[in-house]
């Protein structure tokens, strides 16, 4: 959720020179457009509609947030003064000029509505049947195809793969000269679980009949580039267990109560706006 608040702010506000126009007032409070990136004007009118919809609900939620205890906070202080001056610094070397208040008002809006947000998951009860319930409920969506764990070096040219796997074939500590490796030529090297047909079948075919803890004693050739693959580990076709999916289902089960809640509220600040366009 904040990462995807740090996103929307650099579009905000790495985007082209804004405008400063009223689009719309809501409940007295003007929507000025320089909190949208330059360009609006072009969509359809269906698109159109569904963006001044969508201010409009942002901005009742932002003015009822703003107006409760959760605003009046040091973890709300904290945080907006850190992302008012991230946003500060961007719009300045984009635009050449300070936020305006309505920029300021927004990232004040959003920062309130993340804050808001962690405040009711962590208030949020779900009860083990609910969690079990589900499950049994959605037997599909834990099934889980052969799978591997891989660390991964791409390299631009066979011979230079080549060298780096004939270096880590020597290797005494793999798993920590694979990464100094990989941090070596700019990469991160851990790469995560997948599936079979998530990866490229030359590396799944490659990898999955080895032991963990291996390296694929060849380079594997890809769109990609060259690829210097270990093995971290694997798993075999298989049913995910209720015991092993219960947090994340109760995560989500959580994510999805606090998300219908707010929808429903912003929908009944919406019923009752005042809004002039």
């Amino acid at each position: 959720m904040k990462n995807r608040f740090l996103t929307l702010l650099s579009i905000l506000f790495l985007s082209s020179m804004l405008y400063s126009k009223t689009l719309v007032t809501v409940n007295g409070n003007k929507i000025i457009d320089d909190i949208i990136p330059k360009g609006y004007e072009q969509l359809d009118d269906t698109k159109r509609a569904q963006l001044m919809e969508d201010l409009i609900k942002e901005e009742l939620i932002h003015t009822y947030l703003l107006g409760q205890n959760i605003s009046k906070t040091a973890e709300f202080t904290e945080a907006f003064n850190k992302q008012k001056s991230l946003a500060e610094q961007q719009y300045l070397q984009v635009a050449g000029k300070s936020l305006s208040e309505s920029q300021i008002r927004n990232i004040k809006g959003s920062v309130a509505l993340i804050l808001y947000q962690k405040q009711q998951l962590q208030n949020t009860f779900i009860s083990d049947a609910e969690t079990k319930t589900f499950y049994d409920n959605n037997q599909d969506k834990f099934n889980f195809p052969d799978s591997i764990e891989i660390a991964n070096i791409i390299m631009k040219t066979e011979a230079e793969a080549e060298a780096i796997l004939n270096q880590l074939k020597s290797s005494l500590n793999l798993d920590e000269d694979f990464i100094r490796v990989a941090r070596e030529n700019q990469q991160n090297g851990y790469m995560g679980w997948f599936g079979k047909g998530m990866v490229p079948d030359s590396i799944f075919s490659n990898a999955f009949p080895l032991a963990p803890k291996t390296l694929i004693p060849r380079v594997i050739n890809t769109k990609h580039g060259f690829h210097v693959i270990y093995l971290l580990n694997k798993k075999s076709a298989g049913k995910i267990t209720y015991i092993e999916a219960k947090e994340k289902i109760a995560t989500m089960l959580k994510q999805r109560q606090v998300l219908e809640a707010l929808k429903s509220k912003i929908d009944s600040l919406y019923s009752r706006a005042d809004i002039l366009y």
